[in-house]
């Protein structure tokens, strides 16, 4: 029986796989981990065969995210756009929710409808993994948005400064109407992943197996500062 996602926490957190050897969270019954977020530009990547990945899907006792990152927005496999939609038809009925890119949103119209016509949940996806955002830049990520139904909106920025930090954090405290999900990279990475969920950020990564990125922390790490402060 698959845990189902509490979308009532104020804040939930995700265990990223990325390796072949990491799929055997999926099948844990109790982890840190609200979601575990199956990276398949990763897996694909590294050659791992869909087969497996789909065997460890159908037998996970955890909620699962499926992630197939685009290479302009972070992700490593150059996936070809028809790739992309058979993919998400042949695995949304075998997972809890999907990542999607806003800047792709246009071009998998049909994946957003076929998700919604099968009750998954979409987290929909903004990366500026080089550039920090401005206030401008925000507000228009925000209201491009706005443009599509999501459970989640999430918005990753370079945060290399505090100010920088100061800056996501104000875009969280100005919308608490829209659920947020921000985060840094960068320098400050450690430090969002604390702050910003105290101040309503809906979503946290932390890795399961590998680190994704250099300064991506592992979920115990990011349970364990977040307990502290009672999140």
């Amino acid at each position: 029986m698959i845990n189902k996602i509490p979308w009532s926490k104020p804040c939930l957190l995700v265990g990223c796989v990325s390796t072949k050897a990491g799929l055997i969270h999926l099948g844990k019954t109790t982890s840190p981990a609200d979601i575990v977020e199956v990276r398949l530009d990763i897996f694909k990547k590294a050659g791992v065969e869909l087969e497996i990945i789909e065997k460890a899907l159908e037998t996970r006792k955890r909620p699962v995210l499926l992630t197939l990152r685009t290479t302009d927005e972070g992700g490593v496999y150059p996936w070809k756009s028809r790739e992309r939609v058979v993919l998400f038809h042949q695995l949304i009925p075998k997972v809890d929710v999907i990542d999607l890119e806003l800047a792709n949103a246009h071009l998998i119209r049909p994946i957003l409808k076929f998700a919604r016509q099968a009750g998954c949940p979409i987290i929909l996806s903004a990366h500026s993994l080089r550039r920090k955002l401005t206030l401008r830049k925000m507000d228009r990520l925000l209201r491009e948005f706005r443009g599509y139904r999501a459970e989640v909106y999430k918005i990753v920025s370079m945060a290399r400064t505090k100010k920088d930090l100061g800056l996501l954090a104000l875009t969280l405290i100005d919308n608490p109407r829209t659920t947020l999900a921000i985060m840094g990279v960068g320098p400050m990475s450690a430090a969002s992943r604390m702050v910003l969920p105290i101040l309503g950020s809906k979503l946290v990564y932390g890795y399961l197996d590998t680190p994704i990125f250099k300064e991506q922390p592992s979920i115990e790490q990011v349970a364990q500062s977040l307990g502290t402060f009672g999140v």
